[in-house]
């Protein structure tokens, strides 16, 4: 046991070193840390819940010879800072003061699961940021947004929720997350499974201790998105093993398309990593026509 730790400890440290990180402040004090790498458009990579910035290395491998690729690690998340409990924010409005701060006016945006709520978010609130969106194990979440605040009732459940989830220990809820995503996966599960021990052992948690904001536009954005119909360029992916139907959000988007990887849940990007690669290269390519509707690779993927 006591080789073990020292090995998976060895894993977190060589994990954590990033030769391109930065940090920045945000207005209201949070430090936001991201990965910024590359040259041309930008692409915006967004993380899932229990991970961080790294769940993207394969992806930013084949991009950053021919973009220039911003991963950050969400407030809470990764090594950026904890947010306050009580204090507003969304991740949709911290993305969009980084971006700002670092003066880019528009990017393609992909996000998985939490990632894929926050870049739902953008593309009904922020539309004329962004070149193109693709949302991957989720979008735009049906939740309340910051515009109804949580009620005391709100609070006090999830701090019971809190306390049942965590009953067992910290690290024995990190574990079941891991072994959840692995066993809802397909035939890679076991693949991912030490990146994912990697990330989610080293996560803080403070989401599973704390009561959370509204950080998320949910509901506000589902209202905008109804009324402004954005034209901007938008992929929805799911894993077959999630059972996902036809997203609504196909009926309020114009230019947007959904796909299905087969043999694949929860964690799209690392469990089919070559397909999930060569489908996201030639969307960015290709985000001005409608080309996805060529197969990309027979019998792997379906519309």
């Amino acid at each position: 046991m006591k080789r073990f730790l020292l090995f998976l400890f060895g894993m977190v440290i060589s994990s954590s070193l990033f030769a391109e990180e930065k940090v920045m402040t945000l207005h209201d004090g949070a430090r936001i840390y991201y990965d910024d790498i590359g040259k041309g458009e930008v692409v915006l990579l967004l993380h899932g819940h229990t991970l961080d910035k790294r769940m993207w290395a394969e992806q930013v491998k084949v991009l950053k010879d021919s973009f220039r690729v911003i991963v950050p690690d969400f407030r809470g998340y990764g090594l950026s800072s904890d947010p306050i409990e009580g204090v507003q924010f969304t991740y949709a409005d911290d993305l969009i003061e980084m971006l700002d701060s670092l003066d880019i006016s528009k990017v393609h945006v992909v996000g998985l699961s939490m990632g894929g709520y926050v870049a739902g978010d953008l593309l009904a609130m922020y539309p004329s940021r962004l070149l193109s969106c693709m949302m991957v194990a989720g979008e735009i979440c049906n939740r309340p947004g910051p515009t109804m605040p949580k009620t005391r009732e709100e609070r006090e459940r999830q701090r019971q929720w809190n306390a049942k989830s965590l009953k067992g220990g910290l690290v024995a809820y990190k574990i079941d997350r891991i072994n959840q995503l692995v066993a809802r996966a397909g035939s890679h599960g076991e693949e991912m499974r030490q990146a994912l021990t990697v990330m989610i052992l080293e996560w803080r948690a403070w989401q599973a201790q704390h009561v959370t904001c509204r950080v998320y536009y949910g509901r506000d954005a589902w209202a905008r998105l109804k009324e402004t119909k954005p034209n901007i360029p938008s992929l929805i992916i799911y894993g077959e093993k999630e059972g996902a139907g036809r997203s609504r959000m196909l009926d309020y988007l114009p230019d947007a398309d959904q796909l299905t990887f087969e043999d694949c849940g929860h964690m799209v990007n690392m469990e089919q990593t070559a397909l999930f690669n060569e489908t996201l290269l030639r969307w960015l390519r290709n985000h001005k026509e409608r080309l996805l509707r060529v197969p990309l690779s027979e019998g792997r993927t379906k519309n």
